[in-house]
């Protein structure tokens, strides 16, 4: 596996902990090249001041903020804040549990281009993602 295909997703809570030592292993890994994810994000210590201290790459807004999309306006206006503070630092922004068409339209608007969730796939066992994957890696030849 190439390191810049894995990308590591760590908590809040667990970069807080030794937080020196913590941000000299993550500059470690990304200098091999693995990217680095806050993991539920917007549940923990969210604070700009450490998000410029740690080598992140990705923001992946909590599923508790995606649920509430579509059911009023505080989950829309906590996807839109870390959406755009994301992309005021660089960061890719990834939507977790996603389960509604109507949640992939409404985070697309807020410019949130990437999500995962019970919309896309369930989990699968060893073999179905064989076969998924599999499926999904044979190329059509023409002739």
């Amino acid at each position: 596996l190439r390191p810049g295909a894995l990308i590591l997703e760590i908590t809040e809570s667990f970069m807080m902990q030794e937080t020196e030592s913590t941000i000299a292993k993550l500059h470690e890994l990304k200098k091999v090249g693995i990217r680095l994810a806050i993991d539920d994000f917007g549940t923990g210590y969210s604070s700009l001041s450490y998000l410029q201290r740690f080598p992140i790459d990705i923001l992946k807004i909590d599923k508790s903020f995606i649920d509430k999309i579509g059911t009023g306006d505080e989950g829309r206006a906590v996807a839109r804040a870390i959406i755009m503070m994301g992309d005021s630092l660089n960061l890719k922004t990834v939507a977790e549990g996603i389960e509604r068409p109507e949640q992939i339209a409404a985070l697309q608007n807020l410019g949130c281009e990437a999500g995962q969730g019970f919309h896309f796939a369930r989990p699968l066992t060893i073999e179905a993602m064989e076969r998924f994957l599999t499926e999904r890696s044979e190329v059509p030849t023409i002739g």
